[in-house]
């Protein structure tokens, strides 16, 4: 490896301008930060965004370093060549000693005892901030917390929110009066395709290849992040199991059930195989899966899981006529956005069930279902899984997010709201 062509390749790189996210680090605190994500949410241009934050503030280019390990030049570097990039970086750069010096590693866990090295580093190198990413929820954690626990902050990326994409596309809206507004027909218009379409940022601006490009991002998780990643042999029946949790997307799901099913299907599987491929979906943002809220953590752990998808657009590309099943795809949406947003989210079932609860220091705070439309047909059967969810958990109000429907009902001395999702999206 030529570790001064990487460095001179930095140097001479200008740093791209990119739409803004928005998303907050704090690049000044004394820990290790690391971004974590699927594959192409985001965590090189978020990079990028923080970067030129940094030139902005006055900070020097040549006290900040930039590098991606899956660049093709450095695949298969170890800390020893960690090293080595960093004794060229100070050679060919001598960066000013008044001002921190910032490492961007991309996808740092491709390379070999990373995690040794950096915590080298934070023990002997105090004027060196370290902001590392990866596309797996827990590599990053579960290497560098045994090392450095208590002195890493994680923050999370998902593809982009509703409201960064109105942001990007340039609509102004006052939230209060959004719902009267001009603005509303082309928010409307661009919530239906982002229901669809999903948030990834490649194909905000395409007319063109949306779902090509969308495969290509399932394809490149599946083989990178977890057959690589965990050296699976049976590529096929992994497959399959991911096409049976496509379809059963905001479903109950059983693991000796989809055990059975793959058995059915001439592939050997158990129900622990099971639970350890969901694990490595998991892990890689393909998948989440949430449970019933139990007051027994035991029970709860046992209980049927449902799952979700870290993307309608991946979920509508890979997956059979789920652009067919709206009411899965709003569910699915808000799952993805209360994650966004940091919930601990479960769901309810009793007599009657509700979709999503959200949980603070072990307390429920709010109760959620979601529906396309509450008509004559629904209404008995979602306001009652409501109920039931308010009661159980001495709530005041509950929340149903439609399509469309907007109003405040009193039913039994509780309040309920109803919001169409696009504009809780925007909240």
């Amino acid at each position: 490896m030529n570790y001064n062509q990487v460095i001179t390749f930095w140097k001479e790189f200008e740093v791209p301008a990119s739409l803004y996210r928005n998303i907050e680090i704090d690049l000044e605190i004394d820990f290790i930060k690391t971004i974590t994500g699927p594959r192409r949410a985001g965590k090189t241009f978020l990079c990028f965004q923080l970067i030129k934050k940094l030139i902005q503030e006055g900070h020097l280019k040549e006290n900040i370093l930039y590098i991606n390990f899956e660049d093709n030049a450095l695949l298969g570097a170890n800390s020893e060549d960690l090293d080595g990039l960093m004794n060229s970086f100070f050679e060919l750069y001598q960066p000013n000693k008044k001002q921190k010096i910032y490492f961007f590693f991309d996808e740092i866990q491709v390379v070999k005892n990373w995690d040794s090295w950096i915590r080298k580093i934070y023990d002997t190198r105090r004027d060196i901030q370290l902001i590392l990413t990866g596309s797996s929820s827990k590599l990053l954690s579960k290497e560098i917390s045994t090392q450095l626990r208590g002195r890493v902050i994680n923050k999370e990326i998902f593809p982009l929110s509703f409201k960064e994409i109105i942001l990007w596309k340039g609509i102004d809206y006052n939230l209060k009066i959004v719902s009267y507004s001009k603005s509303k027909v082309e928010i409307k218009k661009i919530f239906s395709l982002f229901v669809k379409e999903g948030g990834y940022p490649a194909i905000i601006f395409q007319d063109k290849q949306k779902e090509n490009i969308l495969q290509s991002y399932y394809e490149s998780m599946i083989f990178k992040d977890v057959i690589e990643r965990y050296r699976i042999k049976d590529v096929k029946k992994l497959k399959t199991l991911a096409n049976l949790l496509f379809e059963s997307v905001s479903k109950e799901m059983s693991y000796n059930k989809l055990a059975n099913k793959l058995k059915s299907m001439g592939f050997k599987i158990s129900k622990n195989t099971i639970i350890e491929y969901l694990s490595y979906f998991e892990e890689a943002y393909l998948f989440f899966q949430n449970m019933k809220y139990e007051y027994s953590l035991a029970t709860q752990l046992g209980s049927i899981k449902k799952v979700y998808c870290i993307d309608n657009g991946l979920l509508n590309a890979v997956s059979f006529k789920v652009s067919d099943d709206f009411g899965k795809l709003l569910e699915n949406l808000v799952f993805i956005e209360l994650k966004r947003r940091n919930e601990q989210v479960y769901y309810y079932k009793k007599d009657y069930e509700c979709d999503f609860l959200t949980i603070k220091k072990n307390k429920v705070i709010l109760a959620i279902q979601v529906t396309r439309k509450l008509d004559e047909e629904n209404e008995t059967r979602e306001i009652k899984g409501l109920l039931g969810a308010i009661n159980e958990y001495k709530l005041k109000e509950g929340l149903i997010l439609t399509e469309n429907q907007e109003e405040e009902r009193i039913i039994n001395g509780k309040k309920i709201k109803i919001l169409p999702i696009w504009k809780w999206l925007l909240e």
